[in-house]
């Protein structure tokens, strides 16, 4: 017969081999919280219609000093109503925009420019994709901060 006090100590620490299994249980409900965390992730990542989706850019950097070069890389889906990229560089006091033609379906999936002597201030970098009757049919923008020495 077990006395109060091995009783009470066994409730506390159970034994070694039941310890494992509980351990076991514990990592395997970690492991499944985040693969659903991951895939909820994923899920959100990539929803919406494939109109939102067919235009996505990356501009690099997002902090440089003046006179700053800006590359600026465009991610189009190909579609043969694909004509053009207007690329967009605004801070107020300064405007530079340029045209980039695409030939619909045919063309590459990256288009690369970049802005060359930016001078100080906070840039809206925009890029619209044309249509081919000459309308905008996606657009995304980043924004871009050039120092100069006065600021």
């Amino acid at each position: 017969m077990l006395s109060s006090r091995a009783l009470f100590r066994s409730m506390i620490y159970p034994p070694a081999h039941l310890c494992v299994p509980v351990l076991e249980v514990m990592t395997m409900r970690m492991r499944s919280t985040l693969i659903l965390i991951a895939v909820t992730a994923l899920m959100g990542a990539t929803s919406g219609s494939a109109a939102e989706n067919r235009l996505r850019i990356e501009v690099s950097p997002r902090i440089s000093n003046a006179p700053a070069q800006v590359r600026v890389r465009a991610i189009v889906t190909p579609n043969a109503e694909n004509r053009g990229l207007r690329v967009v560089a605004d801070s107020g006091d300064y405007y530079r925009s340029s045209f980039l033609t695409l030939d619909g379906d045919n063309a590459a999936l990256v288009t690369e420019t970049s802005f060359k002597n930016l001078p100080g201030g906070d840039y809206d970098i925009s890029v619209t994709l044309v249509d081919m009757q000459g309308h905008a049919a996606s657009t995304d923008r980043r924004s871009v901060m050039v120092t100069s020495s006065g600021r």
